[in-house]
């Protein structure tokens, strides 16, 4: 029973989902026209404070190597990441062999020392930031997403739950939206419950918890994102 933790039950779901009064949108859509009223009659030319030019303050470059760095001097770290003394920045980009190597800052100066700067090498680094990029794309294809129409045949609800099923088994966390399109006839609240009980189900068969809660409006979108439990 470890593995039904975290899960919300079909009849918690359902609930939920059909029992909510519809006074409640209502309401608030009503507080949002008021307070977007009263936010439009305001006299914001008496504000100052308000009417005051944003100044943006340019985006740095995430790198800074060779000419770029841009000092007088500058402050070389050695393979053992000893800090050597400071040496012009001319003579240390007229030091090494520019179409294999480039300076690059890795620390900027300030009014008491010059930036510390460190020489590599052009084709370790091109390598190391594509292991760097492919580890970002492993790490997010790990969340797999599915997406369920209200109004899907059985046919291929049951194609997608097999892919949901076979992506929990390989320990992936899933995305499951379930959401009205609009090329698709609105769904029966019949199939909304249908879609959401057989989905409930087939996580609660899987072993799965949900991570967060459910977020969304049945009939429009929800969004469930489950994964399967460590055994």
């Amino acid at each position: 029973m470890n593995h039904m933790r975290g899960l919300v039950s079909p009849a918690q779901a359902l609930r939920q989902i059909f029992f909510n009064s519809p006074h409640v949108s209502r309401s608030a859509l009503v507080r949002t026209q008021i307070s977007s009223s009263c936010f439009e009659s305001r006299n914001f030319s008496q504000s100052p404070a308000l009417t005051r030019p944003v100044v943006r303050t340019p985006n740095a470059p995430t790198v800074i190597k060779d000419e770029a760095i841009g000092t007088r001097l500058v402050q070389l770290v050695d393979e053992e990441q000893n800090l050597m003394p400071p040496k012009r920045l001319a003579e240390v980009l007229d030091s090494f062999d520019r179409s294999k190597f480039f300076l690059l800052q890795v620390s900027p100066g300030d009014e008491n020392r010059p930036p510390v700067c460190k020489i590599l090498n052009k084709m370790e680094a091109k390598q190391h930031e594509k292991a760097k990029a492919k580890s970002a794309k492993a790490q997010k294809v790990q969340t797999k997403q599915i997406e369920l129409n209200w109004a899907i045949d059985a046919h291929d609800l049951s194609h997608r739950l097999k892919q949901l099923t076979n992506f929990l088994e390989k320990g992936r966390k899933v995305e499951v939206v379930m959401k009205r399109k609009r090329s698709k006839r609105p769904p029966t609240v019949d199939e909304i419950k249908h879609v959401m009980q057989t989905v409930l189900d087939t996580t609660r068969e899987a072993g799965a918890t949900q991570v967060k809660a459910m977020e969304g409006e049945p009939g429009k979108q929800v969004i469930m994102t489950v994964k399967k439990e460590s055994s």
